[in-house]
């Protein structure tokens, strides 16, 4: 019977289909709540400081908008008043979401480690991602609850016009959203710190550059581009995604960007985040990877796709522009994956083996399991084919295009996106293998992690340092020995795209090809030697721990032969002491 609600758990799930898992869990969590979620919001009830800084946050915001909107209204029209109130107050809102969000979070497990209560919270017995689901259930309803005392200041700019009621409401459904990120961004970073000051600190300093660039970028930024696409939309405001959902009619254009890309730009990093939780908040014998590698397999095609939508619906002057900015943010995240599985341990330990074997897992779970060798295989084996389904998109599109004689025809674009992505791909097979032998020679993740940034800055920067040294860069415009000395550079590729749009790439393009195939090589022979690197030190392990499995064994049967010697031991006295009474009488 569970202690929060005194109802009886539901029974397992009728089969293993999907939607009998899915009734299960949803029945489950209305019948026998997060443990964790109910004792935190137990803690949270008993403080008398949440309701008056709840008052307080509401009552001057309340004061600010009023204040804004007695001013504003009398110069303008109250429609524009309230178009104004609207943009400041949810602007507003937005900051104190992305504040103090991840500060609230910061502060769940933090404050366990701190308080010496995180050892009681692991002996319960509860998995680390229930822990991880509870402590996020917890933090993200102590953030919903400023957002629902702002919703009365929110409904002000509704009440002078311009704005309908629709607009607002889809703008306080987007401050959850971001709610939602900022709780999980907050909480990965408390699972990693031992100290609470160190966890809000770290926190607030990453959250305020973040939020500023999310809100210049994604807002500002993006509604000239937004304006540019659908003239309904305002331009230069940052609060333009209500707006849009409003008054843009619906279509393609409308799924694609204001439905299916926002909805990635959410699911994307907050499965990342949480999976980061749950692997901070795992032992380093159990199973870490398994959770950061599904998300890597199924959240790969989801970049892929998204970074190929704004081909379509640019003009086709700009399509090849667009395609390779695509492949640029997707070949980032890669990158960004191949240091995320830099830390990934050199193989399963005992106890992850022991489970698969107790477990009967198969092939593909076990690949998805610990492993350098297995990491490196799955970073290829989900990049390059997003990379190369990039590629023959934007190669279907550039041959369906008519493009004017300034940009260049289709066949020049293609071999331009051809060799772009040419390159990228043997430098990216290039990293991978890199990542691999640093992490099988190195035992400490983070050594690992540094080194390989500073060798891929120094292979990026350092070619065009030689050439400056060697006084190329001067005859830069006359001459081409200074672009194929900088060959090795991954920012050749762009070298290669340049030259091919002038129609006459020479010698830039062979050296290019040259050092992508030399690329291809380094690459997998460092996988090679990372996947010997890592056989040998299983090998040893397993070795090492065949000994010891001896060494018990022997201690075993010992043990077992002294349990079998006492009772013989102890029955010889026994016979000896009739006769020695004999002897004596006698």
């Amino acid at each position: 019977m569970s202690a929060q609600t005194g109802s009886s758990p539901p029974a397992g799930p009728a089969s293993q289909r999907l939607v009998d898992r899915a009734r299960h869990r949803v029945a489950r969590l209305l019948g026998e709540p997060n443990p964790i979620w109910i004792r935190e919001l137990k803690q949270a009830a008993r403080l008398a400081r949440t309701p008056i800084i709840l008052l307080v946050l509401a009552v001057m915001m309340t004061l600010l908008v009023a204040s804004i909107g007695g001013m504003v209204s009398q110069d303008i029209a109250p429609a524009k008043a309230g178009v104004i109130l609207f943009q400041v107050f949810f602007s507003l809102a937005f900051f104190v979401v992305a504040l103090v969000g991840p500060a609230v979070a910061a502060n769940s497990i933090a404050s366990e480690r701190e308080g010496r209560t995180w050892e009681a919270v692991l002996l319960t017995g509860i998995p680390p991602g229930e822990i991880a689901r509870g402590k996020f259930l917890a933090a993200y309803t102590a953030i919903s609850m400023y957002v629902v005392m702002l919703a009365p200041v929110g409904a002000l700019p509704f009440l002078f016009g311009g704005i309908t009621a629709m607009e607002v409401v889809i703008a306080f459904l987007f401050l959850f959203l971001i709610a939602l990120l900022s709780v999980a961004f907050g909480l990965a970073i408390s699972s990693k710190m031992a100290s609470l000051r160190a966890a809000i600190l770290v926190t607030l300093l990453l959250a305020f550059p973040l939020s500023i660039c999310l809100f210049m970028a994604g807002g500002t930024g993006l509604s000239y581009a937004a304006h540019l696409a659908w003239p309904e939309v305002p331009d230069g405001p940052p609060i333009w995604l209500p707006v849009a959902y409003q008054r843009v009619p619906f279509g393609v254009d409308y799924a694609l960007f204001l439905v299916l890309l926002p909805l990635a730009a959410v699911v994307v990093p907050a499965w990342f985040l949480y999976q980061v939780t749950v692997a901070n908040l795992t032992s380093e014998s159990d199973d870490r990877s398994s959770g950061l590698k599904t998300w890597f397999a199924v959240c790969t095609p989801v970049v892929a796709a998204a970074a190929a939508v704004p081909a379509f619906s640019v003009d086709p002057s700009d399509r090849l522009a667009a395609i390779l900015a695509g492949l640029c943010a997707t070949l980032s995240y890669l990158t960004f994956c191949v240091f995320l599985f830099a830390g990934d341990p050199v193989g399963p330990s005992r106890r992850v083996e022991v489970y698969w074997t107790r477990s009967r897992a198969g092939r593909l779970r076990r690949f998805f399991g610990p492993g350098v060798a297995r990491a490196a295989y799955l970073l290829l084996a989900a990049g390059v084919p997003a990379v190369v389904a990039l590629w023959a998109v934007g190669h279907q599109l550039l041959l369906g295009a008519s493009v004017g004689a300034s940009v260049g025809a289709p066949e020049s674009q293609t071999r331009q996106l051809q060799y772009f992505v040419v390159y990228a791909l043997a430098f990216y097979v290039f990293l991978v293998g890199l990542g691999a032998f640093l992490r099988a020679r190195i035992a400490a993740p983070m050594v690992a992690r540094v080194l390989l940034l500073t060798l891929l800055f120094s292979i990026a920067v350092g070619p065009w340092i030689v050439a400056a040294i060697a006084g190329l860069i001067t005859e830069f415009s006359a001459s081409e020995s200074a672009l194929l000395v900088a060959a090795p550079s991954p920012f050749y590729a762009f070298v290669m795209v340049s030259k091919t749009a002038q129609g006459d790439p020479g010698p830039v393009v062979v050296a290019g090809h040259v050092a992508a195939a030399a690329w291809v090589a380094a690459g997998l022979g460092l996988l090679a030697a990372a996947r010997a690197r890592c056989a040998a030190l299983l090998a040893q392990r397993d070795a090492a721990l065949a000994v010891t499995d001896a060494l018990l064994a022997q201690e075993d049967e010992a043990a077992r032969a002294a349990e079998q010697a006492a009772p013989a031991q102890a029955a010889a006295p026994e016979r000896a002491e009739p006769g020695s009474a004999a002897g004596t009488l006698a």
